[in-house]
This record gives structure tokens, C-alpha cells and sequence, in this order.
């Protein structure tokens, strides 16, 4: 049974990488439901704002570490966090996993067109792997409303996805709606293992290693998406980090005395 802490709230599981292959292999095979989400700053500092986003990331079975900073600040609170498990840090693990057990695999989120890309890439590297379905993510905007989903629209994907006896889903949508989907729906949904994304689809476009050597080695990835995103990304990377860095700060002041 994994362990968890919480940073600011909100839920974080104390795992490393051989746990969660453990967890996902044991819910595959046994054909227990395990679903899986990430954790990055800017989460932590939605889920203080957005209503209902705390209970939805909390309501996961494991929740990982995305980014040094969740990393550092848990462990600032005593949760010995082991290391960044973000989507780019687990996923090709996870899809080579695949590859060698022939688990089914779906991928619903982006854009259309960057599914099908993705499947295609993963298909081009890891032979055999059996990606048995595609489908985009960008319903609520097709239908002119972004950030919610027609119930007709989230029913259609639960059978998408259940019509190919999928194993492993990967949902890419952004948050909160990628959790409130998968939390709505999981009942429903007859793959073992869901795991949300986020942008993730988008990168496996480009490849299984989408970051640069030297920006994991640096611990620099945040700072390679701001250089590629630097409009969308200025304020998550500076104002929104230094509050999340004086909020823990302050929880650690408190504990302290």
C-alpha cells in the first residue's frame, strides 16, 4: 500500500517509480481499478481557488510529484517525497511496460489530430504496442463552450474507450477537467488503469523524450517550457511559484513553532 502526505491540502503519494509499475501491473492483471493523477504548483494553487478541485485530485488513487518544486516543498514539510514522477518521467516507463505485456492502450485528449500522432509515434518506437484507440479532447470547444463537456459527449468517450477493451487509459485534457471526467466516469470506465495527462499527448507527438537531457539533469524542465511558451507560462513559472514557495514557507514557520 502506497503512502501519501499532504502539501497545502492536497493530496501527494510517497512513491517511486518501481511502486507505481507495481501498482499498475497488480491492476492489470488482477483487474482492479487503479486511476492516477499529477500534482505541479500550479495545481496546488488551483485547487486553493477552484471549488471542488481539492476533492477531485484528492479522490485518486496515487497522485504524483510533477515538478522539482512539489518535490523540494514536500520535503520542506516532512514528506519524503523520493523524486520528480511527472507524466515525461514515468509515461515511458510505463508504455514500454506495455509493449512487453501487449496491454491495450487508448489515448483520449488534445487537440484533434494529436491523439492519432501519438499513437503513431508510440507505434513507430515501441512495436507492438497495441494502441487500440484514439480520440481528441476538444469537445467542449467544438460545441463553444471550453471547460465543459456535454454529457453526451462524455458518455460517447466512456464507450469509445470501454468498445476497445482498453487497459490502460491516458486522458489528456486540461485541468480540471481531465479530473472531474475521470472521477465522474470511473465506475463506468472498464480499463484498469487510468491516468491523466494533461498536455502529455501533445509531447509524445515529438517522441518518449521530449525534454532535453540537460534540462533533467539541471532540473531545469519548467524552465524549457517557458522558453517555448513564454506568454502562457511567464506567470505560472514566476508569481504563481513565489506564492506557492512563501505559502509553504509560512506552513513550515507554523510547524516550526
Amino acid at each position: 500500500m502506497s503512502k501519501a502526505g499532504t502539501l497545502l491540502g492536497v493530496k501527494l503519494s510517497v512513491v517511486d517509480t518501481e511502486d507505481v509499475l507495481e501498482r499498475v501491473t497488480r491492476a492489470v492483471e488482477t483487474g482492479t481499478k487503479i486511476s492516477i493523477t499529477f500534482l505541479n504548483p500550479a495545481y496546488v494553487m488551483a485547487a486553493r481557488r477552484e471549488p471542488g478541485l481539492r476533492e477531485l485530485i484528492n479522490s485518486f488513487d496515487l497522485v504524483l510529484a510533477d515538478g522539482w518544486g512539489v518535490v523540494h516543498g514536500a520535503r520542506l514539510l516532512g514528506i519524503p517525497v523520493p523524486t520528480r514522477l511527472a507524466n515525461d518521467d514515468i509515461g515511458p516507463d510505463l508504455f514500454r511496460l506495455s509493449q512487453r505485456n501487449a496491454w491495450r492502450t487508448f489515448l483520449f485528449g488534445s487537440e484533434p489530430g494529436i491523439a492519432e500522432r501519438a499513437g503513431t509515434t508510440l507505434g513507430r518506437l515501441l512495436p507492438g504496442l497495441p494502441v487500440v484507440g484514439t480520440r481528441h479532447g476538444w469537445w467542449d470547444v467544438v460545441r463553444g463552450h471550453p471547460g465543459r463537456f456535454d454529457a453526451e459527449d462524455e458518455v460517447a468517450a466512456v464507450d469509445a474507450v470501454n468498445a476497445a477493451r482498453t487497459e490502460i487509459l491516458w486522458v489528456g485534457l486540461p485541468t480540471p477537467l481531465q479530473q472531474r471526467w475521470v472521477t465522474s466516469y470511473r465506475d463506468r470506465l472498464d480499463a484498469p488503469v487510468v491516468i491523466t495527462g494533461g498536455a502529455y499527448l501533445d509531447h509524445l507527438t515529438e517522441g518518449l523524450d521530449y525534454y532535453p537531457a540537460w534540462a533533467f539533469r539541471l532540473h531545469l524542465c519548467w524552465l524549457y517550457r517557458v522558453c517555448l511558451e513564454p506568454r502562457r507560462l511567464w506567470r505560472r513559472y514566476t508569481l504563481e511559484m513565489a506564492h506557492f514557495g512563501a505559502l509553504l514557507l509560512a506552513q513550515r514557520l507554523r510547524r516550526t513553532r
